[in-house]
């Protein structure tokens, strides 16, 4: 490849690997959007159930306040398996934001290095262009005398 075409190529990576980068940015504050959202579910559901094992412990004798407790309990754990679904599907999407996460992190990575390549390419280049006009100027002068 032409010194010219490397130094495009070199450009068009340049490029491309900043677009991953913003793309893997967003996608990693995504990721962490995610957890807080699971964090969030999970400290419902903790504290849902501690709700209902509350209202398990306070007895009492009236018929009347037993049974709304008792209904206030199963209220709560009723809530309380809800936010586990909830909490289930929200740690679905979360692996699949990892899985995404990742994908687009090794993609860059390999971008990056077949920059590096283009990079030690054309500095190869240039340093055989360099010694080319080097050993010119030495042949042009040795010539001379």
């Amino acid at each position: 490849m032409s010194g010219h075409g490397s130094e495009h190529l070199q450009r068009s990576l340049g490029r491309l690997i900043g677009l991953q980068s913003l793309a893997l940015e967003r996608q990693q504050a995504q990721l962490a959007e995610q957890q807080r959202l699971c964090e969030r579910v999970q400290g419902t559901v903790q504290r849902l159930e501690a709700l209902s094992a509350q209202a398990s412990l306070s007895g009492t004798v009236l018929p009347g306040l037993a049974q709304n407790g008792a209904a206030y309990k199963q209220a709560m754990l009723a809530w309380a398996d809800q936010q586990r679904q909830e909490l289930a599907h929200r740690e679905a999407e979360l692996a699949l934001a990892r899985n995404a996460t990742l994908a687009l992190a090794r993609k860059k990575e390999s971008l990056q290095q077949l920059l590096d390549r283009v990079d030690q390419r054309l500095h190869l280049e240039g340093t055989r262009r360099e010694q080319k006009r080097q050993d010119d100027l030495a042949l042009q002068a040795w010539g001379r005398r």
